[in-house]
């Protein structure tokens, strides 16, 4: 499978994974539960415990919706149908804070990899190279000043550590793109790693319900933090084998309350449509034909800079360890 299409699966797992239930925590501080795959960790052996590590991406939540419908079922008293969404943004998001955590999670990773016995070789080491004086960078900014896309009815930001190391992905080859040609690494003397971090705060998930007299649905938003999805994908030497997944570590599953709290969330307005329920209401008894019910409500999360951080690295340091673990594991 081509590095575009497994990139484009990637993008589709984020959206499900947004839509999952959260489970509550009783602590705020929790060490997060990670569910890793390692494909091919023998490819960091490749140029004898050498490996380089250009930029580290973080990306955050600024925006999004959740919603849920439920329909009366076939053999259900009654009939009609519920709906619930609700609407969120966060406020305190700037460039310096993202910039500032991408680099806190590009050091830590570089620290782990050579305490698991590595020698890294960092951007500095490298700026001066042809190869990263002649890459593109990523230069599309949105109003945070940098790079948006969307997933699933959710909005993001990307960061790197700085202007220079954000670099331009492309459809074949993804964030490798300026680092590859004809599908293999211009790098021929270390392992290139990438590691790139997806992070939603607040939470937010929506559930629908039947039973056999009533249908409901629920949308809920809670002021923790999530990591969404954490990767560190790497190219090797050119080899030729059937390809099982990306060569690197990666998350299969979400890691649940990183932080319990990243800021203070409130409702900022009720946009449950009250007179429309009412009129469906009257006129599904006068009918019989049911009734559709929906509540919706807008949110926002003002961030606390100092637990949103916290949070980000909690979620970096643990999964930069499952990282650092494999890697130390390879014989």
């Amino acid at each position: 499978m081509s590095y575009a299409k497994l990139r484009l699966s990637a993008l589709a797992f984020a959206a499900a994974l947004l839509a999952a239930p959260v489970q509550a925590q009783t602590t705020e501080t929790v060490k997060p539960v990670f569910n890793i795959n390692a494909v091919n960790p023998e490819d960091l052996l490749d140029y004898n415990k050498t490996i380089v590590v250009p930029t580290a991406y973080v990306t955050l939540l600024t925006d999004g919706r959740v919603s849920a419908v439920k329909q009366a079922g076939m053999f259900q008293r009654g009939s009609g149908s519920a709906g619930a969404s609700a609407s969120y943004r966060v406020q305190g998001l700037d460039k310096a804070l993202a910039q500032g955590l991408a680099k806190a999670a590009y050091d830590d990773f570089i620290a782990q990899m050579r305490q698991a016995g590595y020698k890294v070789l960092t951007y500095a080491d490298i700026r001066d190279s042809d190869l990263i004086k002649g890459a593109a960078r990523d230069t599309t900014t949105g109003s945070l000043g940098l790079p948006v896309s969307s997933q699933g009815g959710n909005n993001f930001v990307t960061a790197a550590p700085s202007d220079e190391q954000l670099f331009a992905s492309g459809f074949v080859g993804g964030k490798f793109s300026e680092f590859i040609s004809g599908g293999k690494s211009k790098i021929t003397d270390a392992t290139l790693i990438i590691p790139h971090y997806t992070f939603v705060a607040p939470q937010a998930w929506a559930e629908g319900n039947r039973g056999y007299n009533s249908v409901s649905a629920e949308a809920n938003v809670a002021p923790g933090m999530n990591l969404l999805t954490a990767n560190a994908h790497w190219m090797g030497a050119p080899k030729v084998r059937m390809m099982s997944g990306i060569p690197g570590v990666a998350t299969k599953e979400q890691a649940i309350n990183v932080t319990e709290k990243a800021g203070v969330l409130e409702k900022t307005a009720d946009t449950t449509p009250q007179a429309a329920n009412v009129l469906s209401s009257v006129l599904g008894a006068l009918t019989g034909t049911g009734s559709i019910q929906k509540s919706s409500g807008e949110y926002q999360l003002s961030i606390d800079r100092d637990a949103y951080t916290a949070g980000i690295l909690n979620g970096v340091r643990g999964f930069n360890a499952e990282v650092a673990k494999v890697a130390g594991a390879v014989k």
